[in-house]
């Protein structure tokens, strides 16, 4: 069966010139800064929001093993904390042993912002808009606002590598099918880590054949890349390390917002049963990887490539908070269909997303914050719910995907693509006059 016609944004959207937009936005952004300095002080030790990087001081250690010749995976790095990404990872990381730690941290905070802004900028790009004054500013304002949804703010606090592992993805995606080295950043993001590779299970199921070759072969060349440079620490991580995902944590963690994390609170177990887990997760792909087929076949490939990255998360053995930034350029897209939407109650949809994600901050008396709303005390009858905030969304969010997609008929694929990407209601509305315009 050859793939469905491919379409692209429609030229001549823009944001509202009306200053309502802008102006909600910086009271909302004003609004998130009172609160990174109130409710989780920035002064605050440890967890003041620019007072950790734990996991960016890791990866420079995990660098410097590279120069040093220690072993990778066989002890402790900094703060005690074990590596686990894949050693070519670690060969990319070697430069930051020429920085001092203070200054790695505060460069990593930085990019973290910028990585997070360029994300925002490039969803409103896939949608369709100009690249005007106005889409700059709201895009700075958004930033601002996001770094207090919890798996952002996490991301930040610690110096991960999330927010850039999605930019990566969403810009090689972005690019119009038949595009020189198209799959080359997909490749390269499950190269340093691994959970990017679903993304090629997503170019095979949407038939993008050169995409996803090119991903393989990406991928399979930072392997090798590896087995050059480190070759034992290779050897260790692909036979023995890879499947040791309690190196990362305990399954059963609060933290752990994966299927197989809630399988195992819920029912109160420190590991999962195998063929429960292996048996939800399954599920889970199938339905995530049906949402991405039907999104890609109604032209919507922006929703296609963030339904995957959810999908990622929630099939995975064990998902921290912070794995969850894919909710980002879900909200993007709520935030789009809002914006053409006459009914003012279109804006319940993103705040609807957004809030399980918030930072709901909750100090103990030993001096511990819980940042995120699966790690805050809760009513009995609510616990269950609340711990499993992140996968529960993704799974309401696919279904509603699904059962809507499902529903279009095959002419929708022939509309503009993302004038439709409207999460549960997409209403397609005829744009006459107007070309298409290229994706950036």
């Amino acid at each position: 069966m050859s793939a469905p016609p491919r379409t692209v944004p429609v030229a001549g959207r823009s944001l509202p010139s009306t200053p309502w937009l802008v102006g909600t936005l910086a009271v909302l952004a004003c609004t998130v800064v009172l609160a990174h300095d109130r409710v989780v002080p920035l002064g605050a030790p440890l967890w003041g929001l620019f007072r950790n990087g734990l996991d960016l001081l890791v990866y420079r250690s995990g660098g410097a093993t590279v120069l040093s010749g220690a072993g990778l995976y066989d002890h402790a790095l900094h703060g005690g904390m074990w590596y686990t990404y894949p050693p070519f990872s670690a060969i990319l990381f070697a430069p930051l042993r020429a920085l001092s730690p203070d200054l790695t941290s505060l460069l990593g905070y930085l990019a973290n912002f910028a990585f997070l802004y360029l994300v925002v900028l490039l969803c409103w790009r896939r949608l369709g808009y100009p690249p005007d004054r106005r889409l700059y500013v709201v895009s700075a304002l958004l930033t601002v606002i996001f770094s207090w949804l919890e798996p952002v703010r996490t991301t930040i606090w610690l110096g991960q590598i999330n927010l850039l592992l999605m930019l990566l993805v969403l810009w090689d995606l972005g690019r119009p099918e038949g595009s020189r080295l198209r799959g080359f950043a997909v490749g390269l993001a499950a190269g340093i880590k691994l959970t990017p590779a679903l993304f090629i299970v997503q170019l095979v199921v949407t038939r993008q054949w050169r995409a996803a070759a090119t991903a393989t072969a990406t991928l399979a060349a930072t392997v090798a890349v590896g087995f050059a440079v480190l070759f034992s620490d290779s050897w260790a991580y692909w036979t023995v390390t890879l499947r040791q995902s309690t190196r990362i944590g305990e399954t059963a963690w609060p933290a752990n917002q994966s299927a197989a994390g809630v399988i195992a609170r819920w029912l109160h177990e420190a590991e999962p049963p195998r063929l429960l887990w292996l048996t939800v997760a399954v599920a889970l792909a199938v339905l995530g990887m049906t949402a991405v087929y039907l999104a890609h076949r109604r032209g919507q490939d922006l929703l296609a490539t963030t339904m995957c990255g959810l999908t990622s998360c929630a099939v995975s053995p064990f998902s921290w908070g912070h794995h969850w930034v894919w909710f980002v350029p879900l909200i993007v897209l709520a935030l789009d269909r809002a914006l053409r939407s006459s009914r003012v109650l279109s804006f319940a949809l993103p705040v609807a997303l957004a809030a399980p994600l918030l930072c709901w901050a909750h100090p103990f008396p030993d001096g511990v914050w819980a940042i995120g709303l699966f790690m805050i005390p809760a009513p009995a009858a609510l616990a269950p719910i609340f711990a499993a905030a992140y996968p529960l969304l993704f799974v309401v969010t696919a279904v509603v995907v699904v059962a809507t997609l499902a529903r279009r008929g095959a002419e929708e694929a022939e509309v503009s693509p993302e004038v439709a990407c409207d999460l549960p209601h997409i209403t397609t509305r005829s744009r006459e006059g107007l070309g298409p315009t290229p994706v950036a």
